[in-house]
C-alpha cells in the first residue's frame, strides 16, 4: 500500500558549515509483511545530491518522520534521466548501517528500473487481496 506520495522538503546541516536544502519526490510503500519501500526521486534541483553524508541526513530524518522501522527498511534512489546528470540516471538500493536511529555507511547497488516496478506492483497487489 503506498502511504505517501509527494514532493518533500527538508533542511539538512552542512558537514562543514551552512545548511543544505534538500528537495526530492518521495513515496513509501509498506506492505502487509511489514516491509517500507522507501523511494527518493532527484527532482534535478541540485547537483551532486546523492551524497553519501547528504543521503544519511535525509533517510534519518525520514525514517523519523514517518516513525519507519530502520530494520525493515528498503531504500531506493531514482536519478530520472531527463536531469542534466546523465550518468548518475537510473536506480540504485542503498543499504545503510543504524545507529541510534541514525543512518550511516551509505552502500549503493544499482538495481533495474524493472525490479523497482515490479516491487511497486507487489507491494500494491498484497494490500489488495
Amino acid at each position: 500500500m503506498k502511504i505517501v506520495d509527494q514532493s518533500y522538503q527538508c533542511i539538512v546541516p552542512g558537514q562543514d558549515f551552512g545548511t543544505w536544502q534538500l528537495r526530492c519526490y518521495l513515496q513509501i510503500f509498506h506492505s502487509p509483511f511489514g516491509q517500507y519501500i522507501v523511494m527518493v526521486s532527484d527532482m534535478g534541483c541540485e547537483t551532486g545530491w546523492f551524497f553519501p553524508y547528504k543521503i544519511e541526513q535525509l533517510a534519518s530524518q525520514i525514517v523519523r518522520k514517518f516513525q519507519l522501522d530502520c530494520d525493515r527498511l528498503i531504500w531506493i534512489e531514482h536519478c530520472p534521466s531527463d536531469t542534466s546528470r546523465p550518468k548518475c540516471s537510473g536506480f540504485s538500493q542503498v543499504s545503510f548501517q543504524w545507529q541510534a536511529g541514525k543512518a550511516t555507511n551509505p552502500q549503493w547497488q544499482p538495481i533495474d528500473e524493472h525490479l523497482v516496478e515490479a516491487l511497486r506492483q507487489e507491494t500494491a497487489q498484497l494490500v489488495t487481496v
